[in-house]
């Protein structure tokens, strides 16, 4: 990346949707978007790449606990790479920030997985080589001020598979469509849990969590597609869910209020 940091404001509309319409909605947005030119080949003729999210939040979970409440600003600290650890493919810090309905993404290059992982200690940023550019890094400073200022600690790790499409019209901006398929999690207690092994399924098998990203107005085709599909936006927090059956199984009821209403609707039907 020819910069060290970004930071970006859109808007995110999430979908709790059947497995089997993965191939109706690709048909739908083919004549407006093309897979992801940075993807990789995920196979079955899906490109895309696998996402890999440590979290970290307070040892009195404050994060988690403003996700229910459904605080109107918070943030969601995590690390965040993908693909395999020999992939060496950039680490980044991130903060992401929900203000009212926008999205505000704070994210910093750090290093590369293998780099990672190579790094000892609690706190592998510390042990990494900050240039005077890493030390004035906004995004960094301001990940490194509320994990470290606030005492925040790994929490979970999630895992899923990501296709990723983009809108053919450079003139929209970024405007992204993605299908995030097998979302699993696992409670992390280090760090170094970047890659640990995911074996708590977030979604239930046989659905898939789709998200249109856009920065001001979502494209005609966007509309369509929600048209076609009868489908209505729900809050869907990777994050609140992982907490929520990795490290507060005694209380269903989060889990339950943290559950997309599709799935809720499921359940019923069952």
């Amino acid at each position: 990346m020819s910069r060290r940091w970004q930071q970006s404001g859109r808007y995110e509309l999430k979908y709790v949707i059947p497995a089997g319409w993965r191939s109706t909605v690709v048909d739908l947005i083919r004549p407006f978007a093309n897979p992801d030119p940075k993807a990789g080949d995920l196979g079955r003729g899906r490109k895309g790449y696998q996402v890999n999210s440590l979290y970290f939040d307070t040892a009195r979970l404050s994060d988690y606990f403003e996700r229910l409440d459904q605080a109107k600003v918070r943030d969601r600290l995590r690390v965040r790479t993908y693909d395999g650890p020999e992939a060496r493919r950039p680490v980044f810090l991130e903060n992401k920030r929900k203000c009212g309905r926008m999205v505000i993404k704070h994210r910093s290059v750090l290093c590369d997985s293998r780099q990672w992982l190579e790094c000892t200690g609690p706190q592998p940023w510390f042990g990494l080589d900050w240039s005077a550019d890493g030390a004035r890094d906004y995004a960094a400073s301001i990940f490194r001020q509320l994990v470290e200022g606030g005492r925040r600690r790994p929490v979970s790790t999630v895992r899923y598979e990501r296709e990723a499409f983009v809108d053919r019209d450079p003139g929209q901006g970024r405007v992204r469509l993605t299908l995030d398929h097998d979302v699993r999690a696992t409670a992390a207690t280090t760090a170094h849990d970047l890659f640990a092994s995911s074996e708590v399924r977030l979604i239930p098998q046989g659905w898939t969590v789709m998200e249109l990203k856009f920065e001001r107005y979502a494209p005609a085709w966007m509309h369509m597609l929600r048209r076609e599909l009868a489908i209505h936006a729900v809050p869907v927090s990777k994050f609140g869910l992982s907490v929520a059956r990795c490290l507060r199984g005694a209380y269903p009821r989060e889990l339950r209020a943290l559950t997309p209403r599709p799935l809720l609707e499921r359940e019923y039907a069952a």
